[in-house]
């Protein structure tokens, strides 16, 4: 069996890397490319590079490479206020949100849809801006990871719900506070819709994990706590292979 194991940056999967036996590496476009085994599953962990082109363009060619049986995303994320998230705990994202694509009217933000083009069809269903994972992965992953087993200190608060996906962080709380109410999501990123839109036109299954690095307000870069919420990422992505090697996923 494959798991395919995907991050925006190196810090992101560092531990992972250091925890593969039989690793095979390589660099493709100055980013890393690693074949092994954990948890007695094969899998490839993939550094895809940040934003939504370069994870579609990676997630493309791996895919090309063989056509894994699960996809796990994972890395950091802000939350945003009222999403009961914090910083060091963790996001399980029900669906993935393009957060930006739509077209701005004197009445406000509209959707894709307004547009008129699906940005996929799957079947007979047109997609445009959301992208929803499977209920079955998601419940079955937000039980694994509410087990302390997972966690090397103190668990954390584990919550799923929509997360957003965007080019334009969210540097002010204003502007988070309203993308959060528009979806009523929990936390945005720069790369997961690509992956949850790919997965969705390949029918793979799609994860997606992420420690909570920040909250979404006016930024502050003191403030956050990035080593904390790419270790939250690391041992929750660890925790799900180990459940997909036991039978618990899937």
């Amino acid at each position: 069996m494959t798991v395919l194991l995907l991050t925006a940056t190196a810090a992101e999967q560092a531990e992972v890397a250091g925890r593969m036996d039989d690793c095979v590496a390589l660099l493709r476009h100055g980013r890393g490319w690693r074949s092994g085994q954990l948890a007695g599953v094969a899998v490839r962990l993939i550094e895809t590079g940040i934003g939504l082109v370069n994870t579609a363009q990676t997630l493309t060619s791996a895919l090309g490479l063989g056509i894994p049986e699960l996809v796990v995303h994972f890395g950091v994320a802000g939350a945003y206020g009222g999403s009961g998230l914090d910083i060091g705990d963790v996001g399980i994202a029900e669906c993935e949100i393009y957060g930006e694509l739509g077209v701005r009217t004197a009445e406000g933000w509209q959707g894709a849809e307004i547009i008129g083009i699906p940005t996929a069809r799957i079947g007979t269903d047109d997609y445009y801006n959301h992208f929803a994972a499977d209920i079955d992965l998601v419940g079955a992953a937000q039980s694994i990871l509410d087990r302390d087993e997972p966690w090397p200190t103190a668990r954390p608060v584990v919550k799923a719900g929509p997360f957003i996906t965007v080019q334009e962080c969210s540097g002010t709380k204003a502007l988070g506070d309203e993308r959060a109410q528009r979806f009523s999501a929990i936390c945005e990123n720069m790369e997961g819709a690509a992956s949850a839109h790919i997965c969705a036109m390949e029918g793979v299954p799609f994860l997606e994990v992420r420690g909570i690095s920040n909250r979404v307000e006016d930024r502050d870069r003191d403030r956050w706590d990035l080593a904390t919420a790419a270790a939250r990422g690391q041992h929750a992505a660890l925790a799900l292979v180990a459940a997909w090697s036991a039978g618990e996923l899937g």
